[in-house]
């Protein structure tokens, strides 16, 4: 078949109606023109594409089929003549013009033939009950009818633009003929003049009698009594609204603070998903009100925006996913901060089309495309090659998406590309590059970290902290030229804590007497002493002193005393059991078992909880994954794989074990 007879084969499908309208809805944001009645159109597409939709799921050539079709070509003629209403200026305009003309032109010949592409909406078993949402995202399957389209307009329409009903803009419908409507206006009008002509004059009572008290009506004390009577679709509405507030809001409670502890938040977590099964128990027609609840701010909302895509990918079916695009498309993702809210709900979104939609993205260009980029590297679903060519973008924007792919891509990874990344200008480029290799277990990247701080630049591309997490006894040699340096960057002396060798406690010591407290954080992670000011020099019970006991959390929420001399005090008392030859944590031996605690019950920043993963996998040579941006029952679960896996239980304490390949 020919290019041309393809295309004309495309026009005449129903499923190509659907892309073609979608496409114009979700470009009125981009309409200038004043003459054109916005609001007043996106009414009208949005009902041509629900009259669409209902004829998708119809059996076709039925007669319901024919009905929602028609009602569908309608609204799509009068969105074409609202257009044609304008100046006709704008580009954007005349664009929409061509292509609603071809959709009413090519109506005729789709009713006669099937859809290439039928819609498909989810049909659980009768006996099927959909399941509640739980402690994590779950794909909710419903049988339903699909669901009513909607956009983000935010779209200030000038006043007294929008053209009045006419005969001719009413849409082709069965449904609704011009008798109906002559019979419905003779009706109001009749009711009008019932209601402005006089009432008939009444008797006058005698003087003598009483005058009479005007009849209560019986809904008015009511009224009176036990308030307005609602609607049921308003007080649905209504809880629905409230649900999808809760659910903006606990998109940001969700996420810990430094020295929150992270699996306190999973209640936090469950009443954010039962609000989504809530929204949902309140019928799928409060859907579209809650989408232009996003209209009613006045700037693009990063919540509500995180909110709204994540409701809708919970929902099982093609026009769910459908409805999600149209999100995506309409909620100012040229704004940051909602690109990243946007970008992190899908990471979340449990539907199994997203990665087609986002491959589909991929291949387009701007925006678009970093957002696929964005999300396909965050739930692991890019290539090496892929986001290996991102990081060679002349763009920066491109490179770090590309770089920040790096530690999760699927499938092979070219250590060599990657490691010429090592040689980035860009911190965090470099920093993912060493990251990625030594998840691959290769050692090029640890050892251009060596090589970094024994520069005096540890602090360049964390390479310290990669140093302390994953280098040998051999690093000692590197911490020693770091500290000769006349600066030594705070990363530095942070790193001396990861990496445990009790042989930099003079160098700490003389930090904070010369007023670092930078050192009191290294201090603590190697001897675990959680010295106060308000308690004096703990007290130890015998087999329980520093450095010689078994592992032993250090007490929490503790505010660490920063006098130099009560640390020095306390390290006179204890150093002799000390061994320059071991590594410590929290004033022990370090052991896995000091990992597991810290990403499981310490108050640590995600940072910290991240590093202590990489440490687990550059001691034990184990790579299962692990995000501590993840829902809290799924961190759970990471971390009870890890703890039941033997190279953890086995790795040797108190050393620098390495895994990776030299």
């Amino acid at each position: 078949m020919s290019q041309a007879r393809q295309e004309a084969s495309r026009s005449l499908d129903l499923s190509r109606a659907r892309e073609l309208l979608d496409g114009v809805l979700v470009g009125l944001r981009d309409v200038k023109d004043p003459t054109v009645a916005v609001r007043a159109l996106e009414r009208h597409l949005t009902a041509s594409l629900g009259a669409l939709y209902q004829a998708l799921c119809a059996e076709g050539g039925s007669k319901a089929f024919h009905h929602h079709a028609r009602n569908a070509r309608g609204w799509a003629g009068v969105a074409l003549r609202s257009l044609k209403a304008g100046s006709g200026k704008d580009p954007v305009v005349r664009r929409h013009l061509s292509v609603l003309d071809e959709v009413v032109r090519g109506w005729r010949d789709s009713l006669h033939r099937r859809p290439m592409e039928p819609l498909r909406l989810p049909r659980p078993d009768v006996h099927h009950i959909p399941r509640a949402q739980g402690d994590a995202p779950r794909l909710i399957e419903l049988a339903r009818g699909p669901l009513w389209p909607a956009i983000v307009l935010q779209w200030e329409e000038p006043p007294d633009m929008e053209p009045l009903p006419t005969e001719a803009s009413l849409p082709e419908s069965p449904s609704v003929t011009l008798a109906d409507l002559d019979r419905l206006l003779a009706q109001a009008r009749a009711q009008t003049r019932a209601l402005s002509a006089p009432a008939p004059p009444s008797p006058m009572p005698p003087a003598s009698a009483p005058k009479p008290q005007p009849p209560v009506e019986r809904d008015a004390l009511e009224r009176a009594q036990f308030g307005e009577t609602l609607r049921r679709e308003d007080v649905e509405f209504g809880r629905a609204r409230s649900f999808f507030e809760d659910v903006a809001m606990m998109s940001l409670m969700r996420q810990p603070d430094d020295g929150d502890l992270w699996s306190e938040l999973r209640p936090v977590e469950e009443r954010m998903l039962a609000r989504v099964d809530g929204i949902l128990a309140c019928g799928l027609g409060v859907l579209p009100e809650l989408v232009k609840l996003l209209d009613e701010r006045p700037l693009p909302d990063p919540e509500m925006s995180w909110g709204i895509v994540f409701l809708h990918g919970c929902l099982a079916g093609e026009d769910a996913l459908h409805q999600v695009e149209r999100l995506l498309r309409t909620v100012g993702l040229e704004r940051p901060e909602v690109f990243d809210a946007a970008a992190d709900a899908l990471a979340f979104v449990p539907h199994p089309g997203l990665e087609g939609l986002l491959r589909r993205w991929w291949k387009q260009e701007g925006g678009a495309r970093r957002l696929a980029a964005r999300v396909l590297g965050r739930r692991g679903l890019l290539e090496g090659h892929e986001a290996l060519a991102l990081t060679w973008s002349d763009s920066a924007d491109w490179v770090l998406e590309g770089a920040r792919a790096l530690p999760r891509v699927r499938g092979a990874l070219d250590l060599r590309e990657t490691v010429r990344l090592l040689r980035h200008s860009n911190s965090e480029v470099v920093s993912a590059a060493i990251e990625a290799l030594l998840l691959r277990r290769s050692a090029a990247g640890l050892q251009h970290a060596h090589a970094l701080l024994s520069e005096g630049r540890g602090d360049f591309a964390n390479a310290a902290l990669w140093v302390s997490v994953g280098g040998g006894a051999e690093a000692l040699e590197d911490f020693e030229a770091a500290l000769a340096r006349e600066r030594v960057p705070p990363a530095v002396v942070e790193a001396l804590g990861w990496y445990g060798s009790p042989r930099f406690m003079d160098f700490l010591l003389a930090r904070l007497r010369a007023g670092h407290v930078d050192a009191v954080g290294a201090l603590q992670r190697l001897t675990g002493a959680s010295l106060t000011d308000d308690a004096p020099e703990p007290e130890y019970e015998k087999g329980e002193e520093p450095f010689g006991r078994g592992f032993v959390p250090p007490p929490l929420e503790l505010e660490l005393s920063v006098d130099a001399e009560r640390w020095a005090a306390w390290w006179a008392t204890h150093k002799a059991r000390a061994s320059g030859a071991k590594r410590y944590r929290w004033g022990h031996v370090w052991s896995t078992q000091d990992n597991l605690w810290e990403l499981e019950h310490a108050p640590a920043s995600m940072r910290e909880r991240r590093l202590a993963w990489h440490e687990l996998v550059a001691r034990t040579g184990v790579t299962y994954p692990f995000d501590p941006q993840d829902f809290v029952a799924r961190q759970q679960a990471a971390i009870d794989r890890w703890r039941e896996t033997p190279e953890v239980r086995h790795a040797a304490a108190g050393a620098w074990p390495l895994s990776v390949k030299r």
